[in-house]
């Protein structure tokens, strides 16, 4: 049993509750949150730790990453996502990753505080990495292919890929599904995947109205999409509309990932459907930012993923926070501070259907913490954080230190 002390314990909870000069106790699980001299009568022999003045928060969660695509530096075009989609293809063979590379990936994610991972696994040359890896993951086992003709054969090459991902599947990591995107998943072999999600009761993510060339392939078939898919099909067409496709999704837990050309958030199932933003990608591959207003008026779950280094220069969470804080630039600082960083912590567990992302009794003990924080404003308590933090001191997940 351990008992930590900080300046500052950011609970992450319903009511954004900050406690100050304050303990947290915790076993295999969170036990309790309260002053020093009560928490050490109540658990006597306790292992404690006077951490002065950092800060103490719920560790973070980085729900959409694509450790496989870590290998680009320079070699992607950026600034139009047809562009950037063509120069995928191109350059393929250069992209892919050796472990080294996808281990300082990891790294660089778990240095900067988060505790869980949302992987999305293109060819489970990931799986060894992220189950090894002493972080909490979904590995989310992508499956794609327009063509109906290799339907049955796709699906048996994502079946086996999932086996192989089940072998893994502990309290830390969990085996999940990916529907790649509307423009890249025959319907016949999207409904085979929803329907081997619901057997299996796994949680879903998609890519889902990513570019406005998305939007324009679904609503009419037009535009650049078009010459793209005609790499692949001599005479692409448009697989499903918008709404056919979201409708798939009904009733399944499912994150979907950028809508940044959705304009309509009403239809989307509360607790079970929400968005992940990507605000740094969404930057990279064109020019329009996720609608907040909307998404906050149908009251519709928000949580952050860095995306790939195919799309990003960086899978250090606190720069992806920044990122988005310096996107939204409307919205007032400290308050939209207070909201991406509950994104990013008990957002990403709401989506996932995991019990962190709190500091509550009860609740998994992913903690992180952060220092150097000796003169503060508690009013701008989150947007310093935000602002300042690159690295975590501490890192514990599932109780067990990792930093």
């Amino acid at each position: 049993m351990q008992i930590l002390k900080a300046k500052f314990i950011i609970t992450c909870d319903e009511n954004f509750t900050i406690h100050k000069n304050a303990c947290i106790a915790f076993d295999d699980k969170i036990l309790s949150i309260g002053d020093e001299s009560e928490l050490k009568q109540r658990f006597k022999g306790a292992n404690f730790s006077d951490l002065g003045n950092c800060i103490i928060t719920p560790a973070l969660i980085n729900t959409h990453t694509h450790l496989e695509f870590s290998a680009n530096k320079t070699q992607l075009i950026y600034g139009d996502f047809i562009a950037w989609l063509g120069s995928i293809v191109e350059n393929g063979a250069k992209l892919a990753c050796d472990d080294e590379i996808m281990q300082s990936s990891l790294n660089s994610m778990l240095a900067s505080g988060v505790g869980t991972i949302g992987a999305i696994s293109s060819f489970g040359k990931d799986l060894k990495i992220l189950a090894n890896s002493q972080a909490r993951v979904v590995c989310f086992n992508e499956i794609l292919g327009s063509n109906e003709a290799y339907a049955e054969q796709n699906f048996k090459a994502f079946n086996e890929r999932f086996l192989q991902s089940s072998r893994y599947q502990n309290e830390r990591f969990a085996p999940a599904i990916s529907l790649h995107a509307p423009y890249s998943i025959h319907p016949k072999l999207a409904k085979m995947a929803i329907k081997f999600a619901k057997a299996k009761n796994l949680i879903i993510s998609t890519h889902f109205m990513e570019s406005l060339h998305e939007q324009r392939w679904l609503k009419n078939g037009s535009g650049k999409f078009r010459s793209h898919l005609k790499r692949f099909t001599p005479d692409p067409k448009p697989l499903y509309t918008k709404e056919g496709y979201f409708s798939m999704f009904s009733g399944v837990r499912t994150l979907f990932t950028h809508c940044v050309y959705e304009s309509d958030f009403s239809a989307f199932e509360s607790g079970l459907h929400s968005v992940t933003h990507c605000a740094s990608s969404n930057r990279l591959l064109g020019k329009r930012a996720l609608n907040l207003a909307k998404l906050k008026k149908a009251n519709v779950s928000l949580n952050i993923g860095t995306d790939g280094l195919s799309s990003n220069i960086s899978l250090n969470m606190f720069d992806e926070l920044r990122n988005v804080l310096f996107t939204h630039q409307t919205s007032e600082l400290n308050s939209m501070a207070k909201f991406i960083f509950l994104a990013a912590t008990k957002g990403g567990a709401q989506a996932l259907g995991l019990e962190n992302g709190v500091l509550k009794a009860g609740k998994l003990v992913d903690i992180a913490v952060f220092a150097g924080f000796d003169e503060i404003e508690e009013s701008a308590l989150v947007t310093q954080l935000i602002l300042h933090t690159k690295r975590a001191l501490r890192l514990y997940v599932g109780g067990q230190r990792l930093i």
